[in-house]
C-alpha cells in the first residue's frame, strides 16, 4: 500500500476532527472528575452572560453560540476584528456575512479584563 492509500484510510478512519492519545486520556481524567466538571459547566455558563454583556454593550447583538464561543452580529464585523486582534484577542468573521464576528470564550478573569481593555482604551 502506498503512503497516500494510507493516509487516505486512516484519515477516513479518523474523521475530520481526529484527536490525540494524550488529549484523550486528559479529556476522559477530566470528565471523570465530577466536581471538575460541575465546576467547569458553571464557569463556562457565567462567562458566556460575562462575555454577552460587554459584547452587548459594544453595540453587539447575540446571533447565537454555546457555552464554549459566542456569534454577534455588529455594523462592521471586520474592523471590529482588527481591533481585537490589535489587543491578540483571536475572533472568526465570515465571508458571507460581513456583520458576524465570532468570539471564543475568555479562559481566565485576567482574560476577561483584557477584553474590556480593548473597549476601554
Amino acid at each position: 500500500m502506498t503512503q497516500t492509500a494510507l493516509h487516505r484510510r486512516i484519515a477516513e478512519h479518523a474523521g475530520p476532527w481526529s484527536v490525540s492519545g494524550p488529549a484523550l486520556e486528559i479529556g476522559a481524567a477530566a470528565l471523570a472528575d465530577r466536581d471538575w466538571a460541575r465546576d467547569a459547566v458553571v464557569w463556562l455558563a457565567e462567562a458566556a452572560v460575562h462575555l454577552d454583556q460587554i459584547m452587548m454593550a459594544q453595540d453587539c447583538t447575540l446571533v447565537g453560540g454555546t457555552h464554549l464561543f459566542r456569534l454577534y452580529e455588529t455594523a462592521d464585523a471586520a474592523a471590529l476584528q482588527e481591533r481585537l486582534a490589535r489587543h491578540a484577542i483571536w475572533s472568526r468573521i465570515f465571508p458571507y456575512n460581513p456583520r458576524w464576528l465570532r468570539l471564543g470564550l475568555p479562559g481566565s478573569r485576567a482574560e476577561f479584563g483584557r477584553l474590556r481593555e480593548v473597549f476601554n482604551a
